[in-house]
């Protein structure tokens, strides 16, 4: 697929992401982990990586300057970690890997999820959503304070992810990763 070419972002159930995050070796295991947990832009997570001071235990602060994306709803913002979000996470700064380029990320995600799953590919647009997806799901009344941690709008949020799939089962699954975002 060239870069150009877009598709449809994948949203993972947690078993899905357990499956893929098995099968990955360490490094990117970090990398995807981290993204899933924060729902942060690639490019936010590697200057997070770089600037682990970002990172309070509870929280962690993008400020001003941390995203490139230019149509980005908010300058800055604060991301709240679940329970496993302040475990995971700062296994990211526990390695000397250089992140890889975008695209080769991209492209060893796309090949290892349709070695392992069925369906859609994954990329690293996959983790953001999926992220997104699972505490709206997971914590409906808490929809505000989900999309402002994710930068968003609540018609962003409206529009991409409140209408997903997910049913009681997914909900059990999931509670690992979400708990203790509130």
């Amino acid at each position: 697929m060239r870069s150009s070419e877009k598709f449809e972002v994948r949203i993972l159930r947690s078993v899905e992401f357990e499956k893929l995050r098995d099968a990955m070796d360490v490094d990117t295991r970090k990398i995807c982990t981290a993204l899933l947990l924060t729902g942060m832009r690639y490019a936010e997570l590697c200057r997070f990586r770089e600037n682990p001071d970002w990172l309070d235990g509870k929280f962690v602060y993008l400020p001003r300057g941390s995203m490139l994306k230019v149509k980005a709803k908010q300058r800055e913002r604060a991301i709240r970690l679940s329970d496993m979000g302040k475990t995971l996470v700062p296994d990211l700064f526990q390695s000397s890997f250089p992140p890889p380029q975008l695209p080769a990320l991209d492209m060893k995600l796309r090949r290892l999820s349709k070695r392992i799953l069925e369906g859609a590919p994954v990329n690293n647009k996959t983790f953001r959503k999926t992220w997104e997806s699972w505490p709206v799901f997971y914590y409906p009344d808490k929809a505000l304070q989900i999309a402002l941690s994710q930068g968003h709008t609540t018609t962003t949020q409206y529009e991409h992810y409140l209408n997903i799939p997910f049913v009681d089962e997914d909900r059990k699954e999931m509670r690992k990763w979400v708990e203790g975002w509130i």
